[in-house]
């Protein structure tokens, strides 16, 4: 099975963005998983997509967070990850939370990184599988 890592946006998207985006997202998903790709996430974007919910203590939207990741393959954080995440912020011109996004997925042999986030187009490190949203 191939290896897919999911950006944190695509979850915050699907479980707090636009009706509108909800639809592609979910399709794009779906044909993913029907292709044979495996979803895989970290504790990267565990921290991300809680992060709100937590603060805001609202216990039913982290709840829903957990249970959507937990149903992905998660992806260990190598005590390297820092590391390479400089070398890929350098060599992809990404932001420093990318980037570790980034490296946490080259390290476990992901092939696609899934984002709604137009910055990944031109990132060569992973083949980014950017789903386009509808203007709102």
């Amino acid at each position: 099975m191939r290896l897919a890592y999911v950006d944190s946006c695509i979850w915050i998207t699907l479980i707090e963005g636009l009706d509108t985006y909800r639809t592609p997202i979910r399709e794009a998903l779906a044909a993913l998983a029907r292709d044979g790709w495996e979803l895989c996430t970290s504790d990267a974007v565990y921290l991300e997509v809680l992060i709100r919910p937590l603060r805001s203590k609202d216990d039913t939207l982290a709840g829903i967070y957990r249970a959507l990741l937990a149903a992905n393959r998660g992806l260990a954080i190598t005590p390297s990850v820092f590391a390479d995440a400089l070398a890929l912020a350098v060599c992809d011109g990404l932001k420093a939370m990318d980037a570790v996004h980034v490296a946490i997925a080259k390290h476990h042999g992901c092939e696609r990184f899934v984002t709604t986030d137009p910055h990944f187009r031109s990132m060569t490190t992973i083949a980014p599988e950017l789903i386009g949203l509808p203007s709102s």
